[in-house]
């Protein structure tokens, strides 16, 4: 059970951090590229696709390396 806890910390960290970082990586490719915010048509595409999307891939690693770590020290 507790292994099962500590799975599901580490995918709900990663999903926080996976969103995060997703968020950030996306308001620097706004500036870097110079995509027009007109309207809130791109915050939306980022809210509402690649946040989630960025959210789940993190969820899944963190998820993944806790449950290998959990493995590899033999709890």
């Amino acid at each position: 059970m507790l292994a099962f806890l500590k799975v599901v910390g580490g995918f709900l960290l990663g999903l926080i951090v996976g969103a995060a970082l997703t968020l950030a990586l996306c308001l620097a490719a706004a500036d870097l590229f110079h995509i027009s915010q007109m309207e809130g048509a791109y915050a939306m595409g980022v809210v509402f696709f690649w946040m989630p999307v960025g959210g789940l891939i993190g969820g899944i690693a963190g998820a993944v390396w806790t449950a290998m770590r959990h493995s590899r020290s033999g709890s």
